[in-house]
């Protein structure tokens, strides 16, 4: 397989990490930033033969190593030195620089690259309408160990972390879109779980009325005793009047209702039957009520 044919399949342990359920998008939008800046320092290294191969992005003011690969490299996490050496020309000249001999070469830190035992190095900037967003840096343990094919190479590794770089912070200025989106998608269905949840069930709907039963059943003696057409005393039933009123041969017709105010010394002679009666009902109806 020709190492420079940069689609190639890399080394199995450069896999792009996938994102986890329940991650953000700008916390799924960094990572995936992160894996594919550290995929293709994998890919710089294994296409040119580099012993370290290193991602820098800005983050305000410093230039932070964002993806690493080989032992020459530096950690992920650390900030890179742009101020004087190599890094600083490239950014400040906004094109590739390269040092075949480290060792001779004074725009090399020398302590630095001995030791390491870097004897090239190869300095690419990532540039955004000539705003440097990045640097995408190579280095060697031989002198002149990069040529053309390699420089070509790193140009377009390069273009594609700017690629990356570029979608992750598209995601991050479509983030507040993408939350409002889906606020404004779960007010409906959180509207119709509470219609769903007012309506009755199918159970409710089919439960016939006649299913209610009343609190407190009347007995059916209670229910047949009516009351005295002449004064109101409770009588059995299929009577008119009560045995006082027929004794004193009163009628249902012709008793007035006057008669009651005038003649209340009845209910006062009969309070004591009358209470009597009306504890025996209630007796009656708590007796029916234990023996159902």
């Amino acid at each position: 397989m020709d190492k420079y044919t940069i689609l190639d399949q890399a080394p199995p342990d450069s896999a792009v990490a996938p994102v986890r359920d329940g991650d953000s998008v700008a916390e799924g939008s960094q990572r995936d930033l992160d894996a594919a800046l550290q995929l293709l320092a994998e890919r710089a290294q294994y296409l040119t033969g580099a012993s370290g191969a290193s991602i820098a992005l800005r983050e305000g003011r410093e230039m932070v190593c964002r993806a690493s690969a080989g032992r020459a490299a530096p950690e992920v996490g650390v900030e890179i030195e742009t101020r004087a050496g190599l890094i600083a020309e490239s950014l400040g000249t906004r094109q590739l620089v390269r040092c075949d001999d480290a060792d001779s070469d004074s725009r090399a830190n020398r302590d630095r690259c001995e030791e390491l035992g870097v004897k090239s190095v190869m300095v690419m900037p990532l540039l955004r309408e000539q705003e440097v967003v990045g640097v995408f840096e190579l280095v060697a343990d031989r002198a002149s160990a990069f040529e053309e094919r390699d420089i070509a190479a790193l140009t377009r590794l390069t273009e594609m972390a700017l690629t990356a770089v570029e979608h992750a912070e598209a995601a991050q200025r479509a983030l507040p879109e993408i939350v409002e989106a889906e606020r404004d998608e779960a007010l409906p269905a959180n509207e119709s779980a509470a219609v769903e949840a007012a309506k009755p069930s199918e159970a409710d709907q089919e439960l016939p009325s006649s299913t209610v039963e009343p609190l407190v059943a009347v007995p059916a003696e209670i229910a047949k005793i009516g009351s005295c057409e002449a004064c109101g005393f409770p009588v059995s039933q299929g009577r008119a009047l009560c045995v006082d009123c027929e004794q004193a041969g009163r009628s249902a017709e012709a008793t007035p209702l006057g008669a009651l105010v005038q003649e209340e010394t009845w209910f006062q002679a009969h309070s004591y039957t009358i209470g009597t009666l009306a504890i025996a009902a209630l007796t009656l109806a708590l007796l029916a009520l234990k023996m159902r």
